[in-house]
């Protein structure tokens, strides 16, 4: 049996599932669990009679994923399930999680029916559980307050003789998916996906997995080179670099950049953050055709953006936006229309604008924390005598503002940016 109960000892690798940026911001709860919480919370489920958490196994005997049931009810043949899998996992693994799970629910815990909330905004999800045989029963509207809201949470149900009659389509699609026969690369159309941010690494792995062509992934300039001699793509995406485009690329190849404001306000550097000091909750995703006049261009696609929470939050949620705008454009083949209005630039931050605020409201000094908060850059500070302590993971409840202090001594930070 592909799935085992959920040890002790799988705890540390389930954590680092849970906490992947990818994984715990298409959950109800997006927060980061600590290891302290984590074992506390084991300790909990494990003499709950209605929670069974359980890991997934490849065929290799590697986990891959975690599927849990709450709320079991065995005298009326119900729960609620979940799951994540291993950010890091091949393609196709979710599909058969998905239908471990599902035998496993009917066979194994003899229910009749299987629920599950999903958030509106989780296309993946949502489209993962059509996929299985699960039906829509109902929606909860805004059942949910996410960071960037209220949410309506989508209430799908399957019964164990709808399973039986969906699980060989499953299977039969599963194992077509694992024997198929690809077109030779050359017959494909060639993409560019550059950034210099792991974070999206995920989303280009699903992106290469989900639409078709030959799809390649850069993360810095002599990366870009080296393919761009021996490929002729027909889009770069730029989603997150640091580096001069040289004209010779962006003259000669399609390339698409995506910038967080609703251009033309807002164009140059830290948007982000200085979106966030003048007071926005939320902006736009610009994908703007590259030109020699920075974020200039004429405009692909805008789609909504929220504000709300860390910075990493906002920057993966951009990601997640970036990648559905990509297979846009890609499906489409848009023609961009040049901008409207007025330009209105912003001015890149320097790291001594990471310095906390010495006065003004508590809602000013939890913005500037959070605006800050991302890999790569300097987190919010204040500096006492020969240290420095640095703030992050900021919370403001009932007037009150928590964050997570960081001690170490002064040093420079010439050279950084935001």
């Amino acid at each position: 049996m592909p799935l085992r109960p959920l040890a002790e000892r799988d705890l540390a690798m389930v954590r680092n599932w849970r906490n992947h940026p990818f994984v715990r911001l298409s959950m109800f709860s997006t927060q980061l669990i600590e290891e302290s919480e984590h074992l506390a919370w084991f300790e909990r489920v494990s003499v709950n009679p209605e929670v069974c958490w359980l890991v997934h196994e490849d065929d290799t005997g590697k986990p891959d994923g975690a599927v849990y049931f709450t709320e079991y009810r065995p005298h009326q043949g119900m729960a609620f399930w979940g799951f994540y899998r291993d950010p890091e996992a091949t393609g196709g693994s979710s599909t058969r999680l998905g239908m471990d799970g599902l035998d496993y629910a009917f066979d194994q815990l003899k229910l009749r029916k299987l629920n599950a909330d999903v958030l509106a905004n989780n296309q993946r999800s949502i489209a993962f559980h059509e996929r299985l045989g699960f039906q829509r029963e109902g929606v909860f509207r805004d059942g949910h307050l996410a960071d960037s809201g209220p949410v309506d949470v989508i209430r799908y149900g399957i019964l164990e003789n709808e399973w039986r009659e969906q699980r060989p389509w499953v299977l039969a699609c599963l194992e077509a998916r694992a024997h198929r026969t690809l077109p030779e690369r050359s017959d494909l159309q060639q993409y560019i996906v550059a950034s210099c941010k792991a974070w999206h690494r995920p989303g280009f792995e699903a992106l290469q997995r989900e639409t078709p062509g030959d799809w390649t992934w850069v993360s810095c300039p002599s990366e870009l080179m080296a393919a761009l001699e021996h490929q002729s793509p027909s889009y770069i995406f730029f989603l997150h670099w640091s580096w001069l485009v040289p004209k010779d690329v962006w003259s000669r190849y399609e390339c698409v950049c995506f910038h967080m404001t609703d251009v033309p306000y807002g164009r140059g550097g830290s948007p982000l953050q200085n979106l966030i000091a003048a007071g926005h909750t939320e902006t736009k995703l610009s994908a703007l055709r590259m030109l020699a006049q920075m974020d200039a261009g004429p405009v692909y696609a805008k789609r909504p953006l929220h504000l709300n929470g860390r910075a990493e939050d906002i920057y993966l949620r951009a990601g997640a936006l970036s990648f559905e705008l990509i297979s846009w454009i890609v499906d489409q083949k848009p023609e961009p229309l040049e901008q409207q209005g007025g330009p209105l630039t912003f001015k890149r931050r320097t790291p001594d604008q990471s310095v906390l605020p010495s006065q003004g409201a508590l809602d000013k000094l939890y913005d500037h924390i959070r605006m800050l908060d991302a890999p790569g850059y300097p987190l919010a500070f204040i500096e006492h005598g020969a240290f420095r302590i640095c703030f992050s993971n900021a919370e403001l409840k009932n007037g009150i503002l928590e964050a997570r202090a960081q001690i170490s001594k002064c040093q420079s930070t010439k050279g950084a940016d935001t």
